[in-house]
């Protein structure tokens, strides 16, 4: 009895609850069933439970007796079916396998098995070959197909629950106590092209060897800006790497890329295999279900700008099959097919779905192909440790693979291929449009950093890799005291609070919280800090023909809407409007990713914290450009992340990069050499123009830094483009892009035998710093030149690019100037001495540390931001210390302050303590300085700009020197609204202050009027 004395002594009992759980209450609303702990005095912290067996028995040999399968589909002991040379059909309702009863097919290459049944349920298990290579594997050929009507849709959006019945309707559940073993026979999943291939052709030369056959289909990626240039193409025989086609490709695709630069070659990617799981659409024939997964594409169409004509035929036009693995379930799947799988907007109804199935250690989806299916292609929803690896995805709705609710952890994306994800609707994210400009779906879309990504392929998606972590829940999320937002202002901010930038979506934080789980509230794996934790592995990913390569922004608030409903269409589901919870947030700072070091095992309150950068290695981006807002179109765009990126290439994208403060405030550093509080840095890294290009580098709020890299301009390049411009209308002041040992290819005498670039000298018609004029740096004008900042938006070059004299340089702002090598309304600042004039009259910009405000707590362990491990709490220090600075400049007694070595973490937490002062910035030869009737707090930083005037932007430090300022966003949370006599549009009004007004306008707010 689970639930004794509860309700007035009765107990109610759950009808299909899961075997041994006895009697309990159920909560079908919270889709779990949910036994009041009251009288199963649980530990307090039990251990994890188990991890499930990894596949190393086999059953063939022991399994003999045929299979008799009557009408009711219940398999109650261990039988085997189907035969070599025997074509076996099983239709029946439901198919039951029960525990401890295992259901094998005969695995001999002349083996013909069809089951169709509109629900198959595994306690026991099921068996089509097994581990070990072509001697182990299934030969033959079987079909799991799922059948369902509109019935059976109500049925299955009625029942997001813990109901059998309804979580295998028109799918496929293997239950706690259940096992999914296929083994199709062994294929190569996908190559890259090693040869062009023209419109027209007939013979595709891949990099490798296929074991490819007569009949198979193949999907051709794309190597341009158009997805639709994807092509599939039927295969009539195969010798080695050669493969030749039953009809001529369309489209062309790029083969000539050598070395490093082989990954931006067209991936070619097997869809056929002989196991295959299909939902029925039509009457069975692959001519029909074809043309339903098109007439869906057709309906679906109608969804796409912020609206559905009729989510009830969209929802019945789009029904298909799918599967869900529930926890302590057991599944290996390879070399199998998924098609017509998941049931479009209905949430939990995926081609592959481990579903809350928390240790899933040594489980597996690889070599497999997920292609014209309804929803998704894989998610890993509240289970940690799985392997998807070698697949190809091709044609499907929504974000393709899928982190649900941030929870996930130490799961691998191992080279996967995704081809095309159209637009969807489970979740706001997944369709383009609205007023915050939803640019799903994702090829990858990442809840959680700790998980890796190695050597996947994404072409024709709307991002290719999207990053965007739970860092607080929302109310109906179940959000606890203590989780916090990381922004700096906001109302629940870390900077205040003393737990974590964390928290879990969705049913996986009601799920996990029960102790009977084998996790509970206390335990670490629900106690994740998702926007502190670094990525675990980001290794030669790549992203071609999409509108965005890598976003780490886009903040949502649930990985569901308020959907369940007992009528259809019903719900909310399509939910469009941009106060839906899984509607991504504004497109720049809403979301910020702080990674350091910490014990994650620790409580949040009892953690400590260390500053460390995200590496990510080899990543290729190619023809990236909007196809929904064109300035949204970049490579990459990161809110904080401090992220380095080493040997990446990027080819043809509007814009590589651009990037937003970290808005927890810090001066963290991508590399050592990397200035603090620049949240990119490339190293070793390879930028190609294109016909797509306007820019590599966007100048913006948070600087990026450029060492030892190259750029180069390829044929078709437009007389638009150049290295760096402004975003568009940006009013300057920001960060500038610094560029270390970088500057064209060919231009540095180690390009011609270096890993990293030596492949691209040979690329045909190539201009490069050997064969052609220098390359347009900067590109002023898209500058609000109405900002008084301007000064502030350039590049800085500590050796000219690698160019003559090899001086420090400077490419400024300037709008009555330009010169014609080096940009458009700019001005080029050469050598030692004029630069350090130059950055010593202009004003930095530093959205971090001490020019920040200062902000304490952040650190979660009382640590003050002066004294957090493995930050630089003053930027400006690290920029005044800079070579040519210091030799031209030499700095005035008492005029700047000294850097400080950064503190080793605290072996306890320490109490919080005032930032160092900061003593204002002067220039002894003009005489002048900052004074103030009323001096400010040591804690509020202060400098002086020339640039700024009465009317102009930015905020009075003390109401008479008007130079004197300190910006900042606003009014702290905790700060109390100052009077109205607490700022006057006059000196004058200042005296009129009183000096209690003038301690909350400095102790708490750091500034007098604004």
């Amino acid at each position: 009895q689970c639930c004794p004395g509860q309700n007035g002594g009765k107990n109610y009992v759950c009808p299909s609850a899961p075997p041994g759980w006895g009697a309990g209450r159920c909560e079908i609303e919270h889709k779990i069933i949910d036994c009041l702990a009251q009288g199963l005095n649980p530990s307090p912290k039990p251990p994890p439970l188990s991890p499930p067996p990894s596949s190393v028995d086999c059953p063939y040999g022991e399994v003999t007796t045929p299979c008799i399968i009557g009408a009711d589909g219940n398999i109650t002991q261990d039988c085997l079916l189907g035969s070599a040379g025997v074509s076996t059909v099983v239709s029946v309702d439901r198919l039951t396998v029960f525990q401890g009863a295992r259901l094998v097919v005969a695995r001999d290459s002349g083996v013909d098995v069809k089951v169709a049944a509109s629900g198959i349920t595994l306690h026991g298990e099921l068996w089509a070959g097994c581990e070990g290579g072509a001697s182990d594997a299934f030969m033959g050929k079987l079909l799991l197909e799922f059948v369902g009507d509109g019935a059976a849709l109500l049925r299955s959006f009625v029942g997001h629950n813990m109901h059998e019945s309804q979580l295998s309707e028109k799918g496929m559940l293997v239950t706690n106590t259940g096992r999914l073993e296929l083994h199709g026979a062994p294929k190569e999943s996908w190559h890259y092209l090693a040869a062009n291939a023209e419109v027209g052709a007939t013979q595709l030369i891949l990099d490798a060897s296929v074991d490819w056959q007569l009949g198979d289909e193949v999907v051709v990626g794309s190597t341009s800006t158009n997805r639709e240039e994807s092509e599939v193409a039927v295969i009539s025989s195969v010798s080695g790497p050669m493969v030749s086609l039953q009809k001529p490709l369309t489209y062309p695709h790029k083969g000539d890329f050598t070395g490093r630069g082989a990954r931006l070659n067209a991936p070619v990617g097997l869809r056929t295999h002989n196991v295959k799981l299909r939902g029925r659409m039509a009457d069975g024939s692959d001519d029909n279900e074809a043309a339903a997964w098109q007439a869906c594409f057709r309906l679906h169409s109608t969804c796409q700008a912020g609206r559905c004509q009729s989510t009830a035929t969209v929802k019945a036009g789009c029904f298909g099959g799918h599967t869900l693995f529930l926890q302590h379930s057991q599944v290996h799947v390879e070399h199998a097919e998924f098609t017509n799988m998941g049931q479009n907007m209905v949430m939990a109804r995926y081609p592959v779905h481990w579903h809350l199935a928390g240790n899933a250690s040594g489980q597996y989806v690889r070599r497999s192909s997920m292609h014209n299916n309804f929803q998704r292609c894989t998610t890993v929803h509240g289970t940690a440790d799985v392997l998807v690896a070698e697949n190809v995805c091709h044609e499907t709705f929504g974000h393709a693979f899928y982190l649900e609710d941030g929870i996930e952890t130490g799961n691998t994306f191992q080279r996967n291929l995704v081809v095309n994800a159209n637009p969807g609707a489970a979740v706001c994210s997944d369709f383009q449009g609205g007023g915050f400009l939803q640019l799903g779906p994702s090829g990858f879309w990442i809840t959680n950093p700790d998980n890796s990504f190695l050597d996947n392929h994404v072409v024709g998606v709307g991002t290719g890799y999207w990053f965007t972590f739970p860092s607080s829940s929302s109310p109906s999320e179940g959000s606890r005291p203590g989780q916090c937002e990381l922004a700096p202002g906001s109302r629940h901010s870390c900077s205040d609070a003393k737990y974590g930038a964390g928290g879990v979506f969705g049913p996986s934080r009601r799920y996990f919280d029960d102790l009977r789980h084998g996790y509970g509230p206390e335990s670490w794996w629900t106690n994740q800090e998702q926007a502190r934790t670094p990525v675990r592995l980001f290794r030669g990913n790549v992203v071609s023909g999409s509108h965005r390569g890598i976003y780490v922004d886009g903040r949502v608030f649930s990985s569901s809407d308020a959907f369940l409903s007992k009528d259809l269409p019903g719900g909310s589901i399509p939910c469009f409007g941009d106060g839906c919870p899984t509607c991504s947030g504004p497109l720049e700072g809403s979301f910020t990713w702080a990674p350091m070091t910490f014990n994650k095992s620790l409580h949040p309150r009892d953690r400590q914290y260390r500053y460390t950068a995200n590496l990510f290695e080899d990543f290729y981006a190619a023809h990236i450009l909007g196809y929904t807002q064109l300035d949204e179109s970049r490579g990459l765009w990161v809110s904080g992340g401090v992220i380095l990126f080493r040997g990446a290439v990027f080819l043809d994208t509007r814009v590589v990069a651009a990037a937003f403060m970290d808005l927890t405030g810090g001066c963290a550093r991508a590399s050592q050499e990397a200035p603090p509080g620049f949240t990119v840095a490339f190293e070793d890294s390879l930028f190609l123009s294109g016909p797509s290009s306007d820019a590599f580098f966007e100048i913006y709020d948070a600087g990026l830094y450029v060492a030892r890299s190259r750029w180069a301009t390829t044929p078709g390049t437009g007389a638009q483009f150049f290295v760096a411009k402004p975003k568009v209308a940006f009013g300057g002041n920001g960060n500038p892009i610094y560029f270390h040992e970088s500057g064209p290819l060919g231009v540095f005498a180690q390009d011609s035998h270096s890993e990293y670039f030596q492949w691209a000298l040979e690329l045909p018609g190539v201009v490069n710093g050997t064969s052609g004029p220098l390359l347009n740096i900067a590109n002023f004008e898209p500058l609000a030149w109405q900002s008084p900042y301007i000064r502030g938006s350039y590049v800085y070059s500590t050796d000219m690019f690698g160019i003559g004299s090899r001086e420090p340089c400077i490419i400024a702002a300037d709008h009555a100037s330009s010169n014609p090598e080096w940009g458009k309304m700019a001005i080029l600042v050469s050598g030692q001495k004029a630069c350090a004039s130059y950055l010593y009259e202009t004003p930095l910009r530093f959205s971090c540390g001490a020019a920040f405000g200062g902000y304490g707590l952040w650190c979660g362990d009382g640590v003050p931001l002066s004294q957090c491990p493995g930050v630089v709490n003053d930027a400006r220090l690290w920029y005044q210390g800079l070579h040519p600075w210091i030799d031209a400049h030499p700095p005035s007694v008492g005029s700047q302050p000294q850097a400080t070595t950064a503190a080793e973490p605290p072996s306890t937490p320490q109490a919080a303590e005032a930032p160092a002062k900061v003593t204002p910035l002067s220039s002894s030869a003009a005489g002048f300085e900052c004074s103030f009737p009323v001096p400010p707090p040591v804690s509020t930083p202060f400098f002086w700009d020339i640039t700024c005037r009465r009317g102009d932007l930015g905020c009075n430090a003390d109401g008479q020197h008007m130079e004197c300022r300190w910006c900042n966003f606003g009014l702290f949370p905790s700060c109390p609204s100052p009077p109205p006599a607490a700022g006057g549009d006059s000196e004058d009004d200042d005296d009129k202050v009183s000096e209690a007004v003038r301690e909350v306008m400095w102790g708490c707010v750091g500034l007098l009027t604004c």
